[in-house]
């Protein structure tokens, strides 16, 4: 919608003119061949101040004159043409044009003032353009010949070409590859592949509140063209590395002019181990960007980072005299494409660098007095990543690469077969806990004839689950389910011996990695019971079979790794208990001695340039064990029988707990050592249950576990069915 403004123009006026002053006086103190009169009159040489000042009053008369007509548009729009006289034609939120947007006769300024932003297509006949709120995008050509202005808070974005010049306040930014006449910047000046580098065909001015945002890419940069004085007056260069594989060395050419004055006062750079080095000539100002002395271990925080960091072999630098000097070609286009260097160019290589594999870069349209680099890349892809990493990805790619997780394996592999001995010791209690075994009050056992059974069959099912904590990047979490069948039989009066054998499957999951884990086990145990003492002795043993997949992505390099390990456990275990309940309760104080052992072969990962070799592993320990147990058993009116029990224990490892897997980059690196989450010392283990005799010679049962330890948690479901024979 197009409404004519009510109140009188030059209230109008004076919030633009109050802009385009202060701008003015911000940028005083620029050297006066910075200006252009405003106005198309002529106009005597004057100081910078002086100039600006009567440009700021030509624009505050043109838009106080009682014949300019403020034009406000509110809604989308297809063309539009002003009036005949002086126009002031302000675009509000809402406002667009699909078409053109004339300015008419007369002399006219467009004020952008939408929130929202926008774009300007297509513009004709502007002396002016104001950008008082919003981020936008013109494409104009040729337009706005007494010049632009973006207040601070605002952005302007020039992918036409602008006949006037530019001022960007403190505060507001401006992009883009169009042309402009003189550019002046107080505020920030972003330069990259996506919008391109500004072309000045006049001076282009960098007050000392000004930042350059560079972007620079493993391929090459953007070149800012200016055909008369380039002045930097201590301005921020900002370089905004790209996501790529970086050289170790490399060089750009930030812009190109007629002549350079001043240099930036301070670089900024978000690469943690490039540092950035701006080279000034008499024409052109480039940038070398080259391996600094940081070590990668420096921004590792964790152990496992600094130990791959410390593992990684980093390619040697290009000597100073690899450099090759190339010819330069006349700064006449545009914008600056990098382009690869033409086969031919390799001959231009020494020989030794031929020999080592360098490679030439070089950019178009490069200055006389900058030199091309040679690039040497590291032979590892990943590698060649994590150098070019910013300050906050590098930390993160260290740990990608040291693959923490598989530091855990082994743990909790050892946890994933705890359900199986769980369920052995089980089954040996029950017999101990028949409900038809009844003890005198000298605690003499006495088996009732309902009880002189010699065998039975019994199978449980497993559902076991935990976690394996060290920190946040290899906690590895675990979830087990499986079947477990056994068969015992009486040898005599004291003693039971029985077998057993089972399949589980074990999913394996951390951050970036996912593991399957498939274990056969196999199993022998037997009790003996004098009286309410009882000895209980058991031994497993697991073959697994894990297959594993690893994803690492950090900095644009992104790689999916598998691998394919065996593995075994054994177990064993003796305990001793004594039963101080009587009738059908059961108070049994226990003590137990155990094994665990564990065996990984080494496995190499399958994948690209992160893969690691991953070294074998074996590892053993004793420990004790002390709890207590109590069940009840309760005859119900049909004749079945219900057992609750409960059992806590307190488990002490012995000897050595730590946990360490020796690995290394398949390509370019050394052996180093990780460590997981240590065994725990000390853990308080849980379990409760409900056991139901549905007859004479079937039961089933129900049961829940848990443990907890120092950098563990595990918990699980056990449901069992037994018929005796």
């Amino acid at each position: 919608m197009r409404t004519q403004h009510g109140c009188k123009p030059e209230h109008l006026a004076l919030a633009i003119s109050l802009a385009l002053g202060c701008v003015e006086f911000a940028n005083a103190e620029q050297p006066s061949e910075a200006a252009e009169p405003l106005a198309t009159i002529a106009a005597p040489q004057a100081t910078e101040a002086s100039a600006r000042e009567k440009a700021a009053e030509r624009l505050q008369s043109f838009l106080s004159d009682p014949g300019t007509v403020p034009i406000v548009f509110e809604t989308a729009q297809k063309t539009f043409k002003g009036t005949a006289v002086n126009d002031l034609i302000s675009l509000r939120d809402g406002a667009s044009f699909t078409g053109r947007l004339d300015g008419g006769e007369g002399d006219n300024v467009l004020l952008l003032d939408a929130t929202d932003g926008g774009a300007v297509k297509d513009t004709r006949n502007f002396n002016g353009l104001v950008v008082g709120k919003g981020d936008w995008t013109s494409n104009s050509k040729g337009d706005f010949k007494e010049g632009v202005l973006v207040q601070g808070g605002t952005a302007l974005t020039n992918l036409g070409s602008i006949k006037g010049d530019v001022y960007v306040d403190n505060g507001g930014s401006f992009a883009g590859k169009g042309a402009v006449a003189n550019l002046h910047i107080g505020g920030l000046l972003t330069v990259n592949g996506s919008l391109g580098a500004p072309r000045v065909k006049g001076d282009l001015r960098l007050a000392p509140t000004a930042e350059l945002a560079y972007e620079v890419t493993p391929s090459g940069s953007q070149t800012i063209k200016v055909d008369g004085t380039a002045a930097l007056d201590g301005a921020t260069l900002n370089i905004v590395a790209a996501e790529g594989e970086y050289p170790q060395s490399s060089q750009y050419t930030i812009l190109e002019a007629g002549a350079v004055e001043g240099e930036f006062g301070s670089i900024r750079n978000n690469l943690a181990f490039m540092t950035a080095t701006p080279q000034y000539h008499k024409k052109s100002v480039g940038l070398t960007y080259a391996r600094n002395d940081v070590a990668l271990e420096e921004v590792a925080t964790t152990d496992a980072g600094r130990a791959v960091a410390e593992s990684i072999v980093e390619p040697v630098a290009p000597s100073p005299s690899a450099l090759q000097t190339s010819t330069p070609t006349p700064a006449t286009a545009v914008e600056t494409n990098p382009v690869p260097a033409p086969p031919s160019a390799l001959a231009a290589l020494p020989a030794a660098a031929a020999e080592q594999g360098q490679t030439v870069t070089t950019q178009t349209e490069q200055a006389a007095d900058q030199p091309a680099a040679v690039l040497t890349k590291p032979a590892n892809i990943a590698v060649a990543a994590l150098l070019s990493s910013d300050k906050a990805t590098a930390p993160i790619a260290l740990e990608q690469l040291a693959a923490g997780s598989n530091a855990n394996l082994a743990k909790a592999t050892l946890s994933s077969i705890t359900p199986v001995s769980a369920s052995m010791l089980l089954a040996m209690q029950q017999l101990n806990n028949h409900p038809d075994t009844t003890y005198t009050s000298a605690n003499s056992p006495r088996q009732a004839s309902a009880a002189a059974d010699t065998g039975r069959v019994w199978i449980q099912a497993l559902g076991y689950g935990g976690k394996v904590d060290r920190d946040v990047d290899s906690t590895l979490k675990h979830a087990t389910h499986g079947l477990v069948l056994g068969a015992d039989w009486r040898l005599d009066e004291q003693w039971h011996v029985g077998l057993l054998g089972g399949k589980s499957q074990t999913r394996l999951d951390a951050r970036r990695y996912d593991g399957d884990l498939d274990s056969w086990h196999l199993g022998a145990y037997a009790v003996r019971q004098d009286g309410p003492m009882a000895l209980r002795l058991g031994a497993t043993w697991a073959s697994h079979e894990s297959s594993s997949k690893r994803r690492v992505a950090f900095n644009g390099f992104s790689d999916r790794l598998q691998g394919n390990y065996n593995a075994n456990t054994q177990q064993a275990f003796a305990e001793l208990g004594y039963n101080f309940g009587r009738h059908n309760a059961t108070l049994e104080p226990f003590a137990s001695l155990g094994y665990q052992r564990y065996q990984r072969d080494s496995y190499r990962e399958k994948g690209g340039d992160a893969a690691l070799k991953v070294f074998g592993q074996t590892r053993g320990n004793l420990s004790s064990t002390f709890g207590l147990r109590a069940a009840h058993t309760t005859r119900l009116d049909n004749g079945m029988h219900l057992t609750p029990r409960f059992s806590a224990g307190w488990k002490h490892t012995i000897g050595e707990i730590d946990n360490h897997t020796h690995q290394q980059l398949i390509k370019g690196g050394n052996r180093f050592e990780i460590a997981g989450a240590a065994l725990d010392r000390n853990s308080l283990s849980i379990d409760t249950g409900l056991d139901l005799r549905l007859s004479a010679n079937h039961t089933v049962g129900f049961g829940l576990t848990a443990e907890a330890g120092n950098d563990s948690r595990t918990h699980g479901v056990m449901g069992q069915w037994r018929m005796a024979f």
